[in-house]
């Protein structure tokens, strides 16, 4: 379910709509309703989901969803509980469904209640806190005691900001929970949609972003960073952990607990990093892999895989750095020889 602090929902939809919307087909139950979407294994009763192929088929068969949007291929495995719609394309259909219902999912204020101060009367901001110049506070917002807020700092709707936080300036936060005592250095971004697009012929169809960034106790990061909210679950930021400038963390990652991840370093959706990992600078993260605890990941390196903790890993695709030092070593060595055998040839 979308965090109504941050969401409006627009619903609920008769089946019926859902059907006009997508041209998915229900055997049964026109008149149904539902309120909102969620992923197959955090649905419930009056939620609407979808699976888009067999390696999810387990979640599938698992699901509390009311409704399903399902290839033909996987009706069949829809539990009895659930009303299967059957569509070419699901991901697309889900994606329409979500824009019904929450057509206004990228705003940064309530539809009905326009920005007309600065500081909406409904924010809260606690004692000692201090605010310079420029600054813009949404509704509902709420700031702890004892807070820095740099000058040209954007606070959408619904933020929560715990004690003793430092700002810099022109740092923008929407859809977000920020803990106690975090440090967000200038020109970063936190709460953006993330990168998700249902692609096809006639092009790119937006997915509606509809969960939030959890930035717990102590962490600090970086200037000109960018953390994309979750599209349905949460992108996590684990406590005490320290990011470098210009790292990027894409939507729905949960790094782990006391990490360092250095300048512009960067992840795509969906990953997991244990306790205590650390990133070099330019490191590349793929979508869902996970890096174990006490991991370390050497400068421009490219994790495409799940890899174990405790290891220092290097290289692209990563691996333990022994072993990519003796394939470099290798390589090297063979291309040197060959080098020889030209020139003893002449060639």
């Amino acid at each position: 379910m979308a965090d109504p602090r941050f969401y409006d929902n627009a619903g609920p939809l008769l089946l019926a709509q859902v059907a006009e919307l997508t041209g998915a087909k229900a055997a049964a139950g026109a008149d149904a309703q539902i309120a909102d979407v969620a992923a197959l294994d955090s649905a419930g009763p009056g939620q609407i989901s979808y699976c888009e192929g067999p390696k999810f088929k387990g979640a599938l068969e698992r699901t509390q969803a009311s409704v399903v949007l399902v290839p033909a291929a996987l009706a069949s495995s829809v539990p009895p509980t659930a009303i299967a719609m059957v569509c070419d394309r699901p991901a697309l259909a889900f994606a329409k469904v979500s824009t019904a219902l929450y057509p206004n999912a990228f705003w940064l204020w309530p539809a009905d209640k326009p920005p007309l101060h600065a500081i909406a009367p409904s924010a809260r901001v606690g004692e000692g806190t201090v605010i310079a110049p420029g600054v813009f506070i949404g509704e509902g917002v709420e700031i702890g005691d004892d807070c820095i807020i740099g000058p040209g700092v954007a606070i959408a709707r619904g933020v929560q900001i715990g004690h003793k936080a430092w700002l810099g300036a022109h740092v923008r936060i929407s859809h977000a929970l920020i803990g106690d005592r975090c440090i967000v250095h200038g020109g970063t971004s936190i709460g953006q949609d993330g990168f998700g697009y249902v692609s096809g012929p006639r092009g790119h169809f937006k997915i509606p972003q509809l969960g939030r960034v959890i930035v717990q106790d102590d962490v600090e990061i970086g200037a000109n960073c960018a953390i994309d909210r979750g599209a349905l679950a949460d992108t996590v930021i684990g406590e005490g952990s320290k990011i470098d400038n210009l790292v990027q963390i894409g939507h729905n990652n949960r790094i782990g607990r006391r990490n360092v991840l250095a300048a512009q370093s960067g992840f795509a959706g969906s990953s997991e990093t244990g306790e205590f990992v650390v990133l070099g600078g330019q490191v590349g993260v793929a979508d869902h892999v996970r890096v174990g605890a006490g991991a370390m990941i050497a400068a421009k390196s490219g994790v495409t895989r799940s890899l174990e903790g405790g290891k220092v890993h290097g290289g692209f695709p990563a691996k333990p750095i022994e072993q990519w030092r003796r394939e470099v070593a290798t390589l090297s060595r063979l291309a040197k020889g060959k080098r020889n055998r030209d020139e003893r040839d002449g060639s």
